[in-house]
């Protein structure tokens, strides 16, 4: 791995035994390492699949898993459009990214102590629990994600962006095989729902933790900052923003059809466990499927490096989307859940290691962490929208119906992102919510 991320560093301009070289490879690890503790981690506690056995564990209904994603997808949504009014004066972001994570570690922890005590008082306060505590991590990592993608962009050249961000999340995910491995045989155990969710949330805690220092391993090139703003400015220069990008505006549009394809990620465990009576640790089986075949994803964008233009590879995100409402829409066989499971892993992998350096470039000239809040934050309030509604239709429209309704969504989205959306470029640099005027 070092050899690739050597020469991806050599090709994109400074000379093979430069620091500029070294602080590359150093700062790529950085990311990489942290996101292999990260990856095992998510596997056992907050990946999406794991909301309908939760649910399951503690008689949750569709409507509660909806819920779940709700509040899950509002708590990572607005944080976002928060993060530029304190990041962007910061010459460093390094700090800021190292204890948001750590941050994002104890809230786990939290969850895992909280799981126990609420155990005793019934299902009922073990959801609320879960709720407030899933709200409670995802704010964090909701504040923390624009800034930790604009660090890349200043750390990477434009042309290994995309490629450093494949490498992390193929890490990522080959460790979250092991943490889907764990959560399946957890699940299948004869402990007390209680006990098994405590010891998946504690453990993914402590790994949380450990991966966090690895940001202190950072390198970065001061840069010159603009003075912190006030709050009512911060705001008009978020709404400048918007207004001033056209092409942002244009993805953001295309891409809120593709957003859909979470309904599906969400509820075809729910549909296989609820409606088929799949076992709940099958859960942890089709994580390890979607971590195969995020991997897949992830390491076609590394191979392919500078060669990737971002709006091409989102439309085949937007597609594997489709095949995987698809696939979920067939179900009633274990062949066709993790058919959902692989395309699932497939549209994330993609999504994943080219969602941010589009938007960037749909900024050009400008500091990457407000454009990213932008666009995260309306991607996430209809990611959280979408799964609640859908919760509460299931029962009376059925799964089929809405996952066939998610493909025809997803297909729409590829069409948009390859023929209609026009390619750009550029990169992030310089401020422009805290200069609103």
């Amino acid at each position: 791995m070092v050899p690739v991320l050597a020469s991806a560093a050599i090709s994109t301009g400074p000379p093979v035994n430069s620091p500029h070289t070294h602080n590359i490879v150093r700062n790529a690890l950085a990311f990489i390492v942290c996101e292999a503790f990260w990856g095992f981690a998510w596997s056992l506690s907050v990946d999406f699949t794991l909301a309908a056995p939760f649910s399951d564990g503690f008689g949750g209904s569709e409507a509660f898993v909806g819920t779940v994603m709700l509040v899950s997808s509002f708590s990572l949504g607005i944080p976002t459009l928060l993060t530029a009014f304190w990041v962007e004066p910061m010459r460093h972001k390094r700090q800021f990214v190292f204890w948001t994570h750590i941050a994002g570690a104890l809230v786990m922890g939290l969850m895992a102590v909280l799981i126990a005590v609420a155990g005793p008082s019934g299902d009922e306060v073990v959801r609320i629990t879960y709720l407030v505590g899933m709200g409670l991590f995802f704010a964090v990592v909701g504040f923390t994600i624009p800034g930790w993608l604009a660090m890349l962009g200043e750390l990477f050249p434009k042309g290994m962006q995309a490629r450093v961000l494949a490498i992390t999340f193929i890490l990522n995910k080959t460790c979250g095989l092991g943490g889907g491995d764990v959560t399946r045989i957890v699940l299948g155990t004869s402990w007390s729902a209680v006990d098994q969710w405590t010891f998946l949330f504690g453990l993914a805690a402590a790994m949380m933790f450990v991966g966090s220092f690895t940001f202190l391993w950072i390198v970065e090139r001061p840069l010159e900052r603009p003075e912190r703003t006030t709050m009512r400015r911060y705001v008009r220069g978020l709404v400048n923003a918007f207004r001033d990008l056209p092409m942002l505006r244009r993805f953001i549009a295309t891409d809120l059809l593709a957003v859909t394809a979470f309904v599906t990620i969400v509820f075809y465990p729910d549909a296989a466990i609820r409606g088929e009576g799949f076992p709940d640790e099958a859960a942890g089986t089709w994580i390890m499927i979607g971590a195969v075949f995020q991997l897949s994803g992830s390491g076609l964008v590394a191979w392919a490096g500078h060669r990737v233009e971002p709006r091409q590879w989102l439309a085949g995100a937007a597609l594997t989307g489709a095949l995987c409402s698809v696939a979920a829409a067939v179900g009633g066989s274990p062949l066709a859940y993790a058919g959902a499971a692989a395309f699932s892993g497939l549209h994330m992998g993609l999504r994943n290691s080219c969602y941010a350096p589009h938007v960037m470039q749909s900024a050009p000239d400008r500091d990457g962490t407000a454009p990213l809040g932008i666009a995260l934050a309306l991607a996430m309030i209809v990611q959280g929208v979408a799964p609640f509604l859908v919760g509460a239709l299931v029962p009376d429209i059925g799964y089929g119906a809405v996952f066939l309704a998610v493909a025809a969504c997803c297909v729409a989205s590829a069409l948009l992102l390859a023929f209609w959306l026009p390619r750009v470029r550029g990169t992030g640099s310089t401020s422009f919510v805290t200069n609103p005027d």
